[in-house]
């Protein structure tokens, strides 16, 4: 995917929104109070709730982008920028490009990522590279 190709896909935080969604609902959710795996989708609270117990759970839970509170948009940009070259972008460089005060986030969007590519058996990661639009 080039570059204009995945800002015509992720073009809003609602485009990327949209995308996690798909991607989480093709995996799976697995309630975390009992483990029963039918959910009703709350479109208003961006979450799932169980049809057993009725526990709510978020988009990003038990994925990497857990306890994250930057936007969707970013997560996507910053992976796809991260994957863009053989070599990719440092995490300065990343912060750079999206204008983004802070370096921490982006370096730990960076660890997460890493971390998540080098263990193969994990639960649920972003594939935006290999994304079939």
């Amino acid at each position: 995917m080039n570059i204009f190709t995945f800002t015509a896909h992720f073009d809003s935080e609602q485009a990327c929104r949209s995308h996690f969604k798909e991607e989480r609902d093709k995996i799976g959710v697995v309630c975390k109070r009992c483990g029963h795996t039918e959910h009703f989708w709350i479109k208003s609270r961006w979450s799932y709730e169980c049809k057993a117990c009725r526990s709510r759970t978020s988009l990003r839970s038990g994925t990497i982008m857990q306890g994250s509170n930057l936007p969707f948009l970013v997560w996507y940009k910053t992976i796809f920028l991260m994957t863009a070259t053989k070599k990719g972008f440092s995490s300065k460089e990343i912060q750079k490009q999206l204008g983004l005060k802070h370096y921490k986030p982006v370096w730990a969007i960076g660890r997460v990522a890493l971390s998540q590519e080098q263990v193969k058996n994990q639960r649920f990661a972003v594939s935006i590279r290999g994304s079939h639009l």
